[in-house]
């Protein structure tokens, strides 16, 4: 009870100094955010440009290894250079939550300085462990080091899907192997703030961390959860008041609603910044307090000089800080402005995932097909096809047979005679597995436009393209029938062969920003998509369609931030948020802004 107790009071302290963190957590987010990043993305485009390399993704990483050996070089120091740049962030806002605990007045000069003395310690081992350190953290979530060029570390929607579609084993295994991670984060919490703030060699500052957290534990966990639970329930809190009551404005006082919604997201913008030094500053609390409760806080080196503020400066300083605070609130102000007015909302493609909605069927079954064109009149109809080993095309999405008819069997090394003899089942359904020809045949009956994933393992790419615009090509080009695709080299051949016909690239995460490439459009998967992916699309003459969001609030989200077209297992909920679109108002705005940041 002592440590719950403590833990709320230090909960109560954090709070109360937030101010004295605001400086220096917005100073090195802003550099980070403005400066760092849009150098290192630019820098990995411009070597993946002279490298002639038009992609990343999971299936060339091994080609750049193999074949590009110079690119592989300098994107393997961008990748140094990232890791030794989140150091650089993570060793500057300890040491000043370091000096605000020691309660010693630090100019912005000295931090930098003493930060750049403890880069020149750095060793190798310093980096690996740095790098090993962080992937241990990331399980500890919103109360782990937050980091702008951590940002893109996250699990795709797609995968936890997966992980947990009532798969019991391996359900089982992510989750002991997120608390493992999570018990080895909290043991080695130390190591790096005693390397920093004690100087302690690298060998000596991990077995330090891990005897240090012994009997600490569970101590350590109901801090970090009090404080940022604490923090977060504050800031939501926040952010319902705001949006609630700018609903009420628009309910009472709509002609106000304009001016109101300006203001509101303005503060719900300081609000996101009192956000993002909680939960950025936190973790350096946690092990700072922690560190000085136990005895172990190093005192003030006695290299540390106290340097006063020049006074001919002051009034200087204070001048430039007003003007930049008057520019910066009228750009401010305009942005909300345009923001809440811009029309950008359009009316998207519907898509139906693999042909169900709301598990009214077997996935890619004929069945499927027809209740879903009839009851919800998707505009395309999302469907998987594959070649088996005697060259025949089939509706099929999993790689092997198992997971849906319990035969352990691939497409690709089944021949037409043995796909006959499966049963699919799911959701209380059963289906045979469909031939293309047969799939096809239905919805041109149905006049139901296809949007056709090629897939592929082993397959020669070029001769699997060829076969299938052989039988194919006019066809789909005469019923309006588009084609997409995970790989990039299926694409390219797409167009390569059949410019006329219109291909997508999909992409299952955001690394560097749009392709170089001959799609006509981009598929991304929705919890890795943002404004400024569909934006740059757009400038390249990309239409950007989005999987799976399956929720009205979401598909809200991605039909304002500009997407052209949503494929979903919920095509009744996605009809019923594109009639209730026109409906959007500033409180939804303002809402998505929060949820989705812009």
């Amino acid at each position: 009870m002592n440590y719950l107790r403590h833990s709320f009071i230090n909960a109560r302290d954090f709070l109360k100094g937030t101010k004295d963190y605001f400086k220096n957590v917005l100073l090195m987010h802003g550099f980070m955010l403005f400066l760092l990043i849009p150098i290192l993305s630019n820098a990995t485009k411009f070597i993946l440009h002279r490298g002639n390399i038009r992609y990343i993704s999971f299936d060339n990483l091994g080609d750049i290894v193999l074949h590009h050996p110079w690119v592989s070089f300098f994107l393997f120091i961008i990748l140094l250079g990232i890791v030794l740049a989140v150091f650089f962030e993570f060793t500057f806002l300890l040491l000043s939550v370091y000096f605000i605990k020691k309660e010693q007045p630090v100019r912005l000069r000295q931090l930098l300085r003493m930060t750049i003395q403890q880069m020149r310690k750095i060793r190798i081992e310093t980096v690996l462990f740095f790098f090993f350190y962080f992937f241990l953290v990331l399980p500890i979530g919103s109360f782990s080091f937050q980091s702008d060029l951590l940002s893109k570390v996250k699990i795709p929607a797609f995968i936890l899907d997966f992980i947990f579609e009532n798969r019991l084993i391996i359900i089982s295994s992510f989750i002991l192997f997120y608390l493992l991670m999570i018990y080895l984060g909290i043991r080695f919490i130390f190591a790096l703030p005693e390397m920093i703030l004690r100087d302690r060699p690298f060998r000596l500052a991990v077995k330090e961390s891990w005897y240090l957290t012994k009997k600490r534990f569970f101590a350590i966990i109901a801090q970090l959860f009090i404080i940022t639970g604490t923090a977060l329930t504050l800031t939501s809190l926040s952010f319902v008041i705001v949006i609630g009551t700018q609903t009420l404005v628009e309910h009472f006082l709509s002609d106000y609603a304009l001016t109101s919604a300006v203001f509101a997201m303005t503060l719900l913008q300081f609000f996101l910044l009192i956000q993002i030094v909680l939960s950025t500053i936190a973790i350096f609390y946690v092990i700072v307090d922690f560190m000085d409760d136990e005895g172990f806080l190093p005192p003030i080196p006695t290299w540390f000089s106290d340097e006063k503020s020049v006074a001919k400066y002051t009034g200087f300083i204070q001048s430039l800080l007003v003007i930049t605070a008057i520019f910066f609130g009228v750009g401010v102000s305009l942005y909300n402005r345009n923001y809440l007015t811009d029309a950008s909302s359009k009316i998207p493609i519907t898509a139906s995932h693999r042909g169900v909605s709301n598990a009214n069927g077997v996935q890619n079954s004929i069945a499927a097909l027809e209740k879903t064109t009839q009851q919800f009149h998707p505009k395309y109809v999302e469907m998987d096809v594959q070649q088996t080993k005697d060259d025949v095309f089939i509706v099929y999405h999993d790689f092997n047979f198992k997971s849906l008819t319990g035969v352990n069997l691939k497409p690709e090394q089944a021949t037409l005679a043995e796909v006959k003899k499966l049963t699919i089942s799911e959701n209380g359904q059963t289906s045979p597995v469909p031939t293309f020809d047969d799939y096809l045949d239905v919805a041109d009956q149905l006049n139901q436009n296809l949007l056709i994933e090629i897939k592929t393992q082993q397959k020669d790419i070029q001769a699997l393209v060829t076969a299938f615009l052989q039988k194919y090509r006019l066809r789909l080009e005469k019923q309006g029938h588009i084609l997409q695709s995970l790989s990039f080299d299926v694409v390219e051949e797409i167009k390569q062969q059949a410019p006329e016909l219109t291909a997508g690239y999909i992409l299952p995460f955001n690394l560097v920003g749009p392709p170089i490439t001959e799609a006509d459009f981009l598929t991304m998967e929705y919890s890795t998509l943002n404004r400024n992916f569909i934006n740059s699309a757009h400038r390249d003459g990309k239409q950007v369609f989005v999987w799976t969001p399956n929720d009205e609030d979401t598909m809200d989200r991605m039909m304002f931030y500009g997407v052209d077209g949503i494929i979903t297992d919920q095509m009744g909920i996605l009809n019923a948020a594109i009639t209730h679109q026109d409906e959007m108002t500033y409180s939804d705005k303002l809402f998505n802004f929060v949820i989705g940041i812009g």
